[in-house]
């Protein structure tokens, strides 16, 4: 199978993607504060008993003391330590134990956290590194190859810089794979020039003709019998008339050609051919012309009566000479000359061109080198690894084109057409079931929607509306207010003292009465007071807004548009082909220097 490389897609390297461990960052959760609280109100209970304590320890060591100093001092710091300081104290230091135990626990979880958070920063740096280091070491170019395997691959537009890219990019990848190729190019651009160098260098066959430059070496009619040349003229004289015009004139070709050329001896020329032309038309100057043998005058002169005389013949006849007239002007073709069907399929690379400075001539050229090849292609019975350009083939016709390509099918032999525009009936060859296409840049706007709408259309979300919304508000506001307060207000009231006094004894307890006194006592108040107040407010506010809102709507549009095709780089081409996985459409660039280029992949994308 050939490996052909039609040119490189260009595939950006999937971005840096986030690490998993993004939203796996340890989080620091503050541990709970010991639980003291039953201490802190140990303490406060001893704190809150603490006078009534330090009372009962005063009173047990008066009692104590009286009998004894020394009892009552030990009963004193007793009583403090137990009932006044223990209290206090125990609860505090439980509570210092267990803040510092808690203090030292966060300390450690803390270090762990800080080790944790380390550890998943490292990770993190490590996969945006080989992340980072797999996009810049991914292959940004893949050699762009047909996944369908078509017989025949349709070129559209294109300049001769693109043109002359495009085959040396795919006809070195060919010829490297063991394929043998033949360039018939009607261009007057010499595309295939690049190729022809670029293969020479490396020790491949190389093998250029120009006709009519090298007329004298290949002859367009040597190699075929008579009713075979008298087929390839017709068919090039009937492509010269528009579709549908007088479809039995080229019957009538056929049968006045055949009349002359099997009357005719030796290798028939164009001028040997036109001569017996003007034999049936009784024109030649047998005496000024001794183009025509005296047998072979005598032959044709016997057929004039056979032909008829009629208007219709004569009139296809001084067409047939006029039009191979303009071929046997320019013919130098000698005794040796090689046939040019022995061209076709040599090894390596070979390259047949037309041009000449007439229009007329070179137009008819071209199409009987056309028809040349198809002969010589439907006699073919097996292409093998064959593969045939032809450049420029747009006056062909739509007819002559797909019969070319018909015949290839059949013999199995590779063909590419590159044609300048899509126009007319050349759009009926996109989309044929065993065909791919290649549109390349298409100046005029016409072919440009044609090759727009053969791509597709698609649905896809665009912005459709950009609204900007401003607004100001002022609001001004005065406000009075007048105001009376009167206030009355009476109060009466009573109040009661009683008085007691108490003796005590140093050694027993005991209350005794002395005295005592009680009064009442009665007070009335009236208050009243009137208040008056006044009260002016101004108020002034201004508000400001600025709303942006954009709306998108889902739209049915060209997958590349007009324009795009009308702007492509040189080298650039739309790749459309229909592979059993599905229709297929990639971007691709044909320059061949991008082999230069760093990372440039040497297989397909997958």
């Amino acid at each position: 199978m050939l490996q052909e490389r039609w040119g490189w897609e260009y595939v950006p390297p999937a971005p840096v993607s986030p690490s998993p461990e993004a939203d796996r960052m340890p989080v620091w959760y503050e541990p709970p504060a010991p639980d003291v609280g039953v201490l802190r109100q140990k303490v406060a209970v001893a704190k809150a008993k603490l006078p009534k304590r330090l009372a009962i320890t005063v009173v047990a060591w008066i009692v104590l003391s009286v009998g004894s100093t020394t009892l009552g001092f030990v009963a004193l710091a007793a009583g403090i330590a137990a009932f006044v300081v223990l209290p206090i104290l125990v609860p505090n230091s439980q509570i210092k134990s267990a803040l510092a135990q808690a203090r030292t626990e966060r300390e450690a979880r803390y270090n762990q956290f800080l080790q944790a958070h380390q550890d998943w920063q490292s990770r993190i740096t490590a996969h945006d590194q080989a992340e980072w280091a797999r996009q810049s070491a991914a292959m940004l170019w893949h050699p762009l190859r047909l996944g369908s395997g078509p017989s025949r691959v349709d070129v559209f537009g294109g300049t001769a810089e693109g043109w002359t890219s495009l085959l040396a990019t795919l006809g070195c990848s060919l010829v490297q794979s063991g394929a043998r190729l033949t360039v018939v190019d009607f261009s007057e651009q010499y595309v295939a020039s690049a190729l022809a160098g670029l293969l020479y260098e490396r020790g491949h066959r190389v093998v250029q003709t120009e006709l009519p430059l090298h007329a004298d070496r290949y002859s367009v009619l040597a190699g075929l019998e008579s009713d075979e040349v008298a087929d390839v003229l017709a068919q090039a004289v009937h492509t010269m008339r528009r579709p549908g015009d007088h479809v039995d004139l080229r019957a009538l070709d056929t049968d006045l050609l055949e009349t002359v050329l099997r009357r005719l001896e030796g290798t028939p020329t164009f001028r040997r051919i036109v001569a017996g032309l003007e034999v049936l038309r009784r024109t030649y100057d047998i005496g000024a012309d001794e183009t025509l043998s005296t047998e072979e005058i005598t032959r044709l002169t016997s057929a004039v009566d056979t032909i008829g005389q009629g208007d219709r013949v004569q009139q296809e006849l001084q067409f047939l000479a006029s039009s191979l007239g303009l071929l046997a002007k320019d013919e130098v073709a000698g005794p040796d000359a090689e046939p040019l069907g022995g061209l076709w399929n040599s090894e390596g690379l070979t390259v047949v061109a037309t041009a000449h400075a007439q229009t007329r001539r070179k137009d008819f050229l071209d199409r009987v080198v056309f028809h040349r090849l198809l002969h010589d292609v439907r006699d073919q019975r097996d292409g093998g690894d064959n593969v045939l350009f032809v450049i420029g083939a747009d006056g062909i016709g739509l007819e002559g084109l797909e019969s070319l390509a018909k015949h290839c099918r059949r013999a199995g032999l590779r063909l590419i057409l590159l044609l300048e525009r899509l126009r007319g009936d050349l759009k009926e060859l996109l989309g044929s079931s065993d065909s791919a296409a290649i549109l390349m840049r298409l100046g005029n706007a016409q072919d440009a929607a044609a090759a727009a709408e053969f791509i597709g259309r698609g649905h896809k979300f665009v912005l459709s509306q950009i609204t900007t919304q401003t607004g100001t508000a002022i609001g001004k506001g005065t406000a009075a207010t007048e105001g009376t307060t009167e206030t009355t207000s009476e109060t009466v009231g009573f109040s009661t003292t009683k008085g007691r006094s108490w003796n005590r004894d140093v050694a027993h307890w005991f209350a005794d009465t002395v005295g005592g006194s009680n009064s009442t006592t009665r007070s009335t108040s009236f208050t009243e007071s009137l208040a008056r107040n006044w009260s002016t407010t101004a108020t002034e506010s201004t508000t400001e807004s600025v709303n942006h809102g954009s709306t998108r709507q889902r739209v049915y549009e060209f997958a590349v548009e007009p324009t795009t095709i009308q702007s492509l780089p040189t080298t650039a081409f739309v790749l459309v082909e229909n592979p059993p996985s599905g229709r297929r459409v990639v971007i691709g660039d044909c320059n061949p220097g991008i082999t230069l280029l760093e990372r440039v992949a040497l297989s397909p994308r997958s």
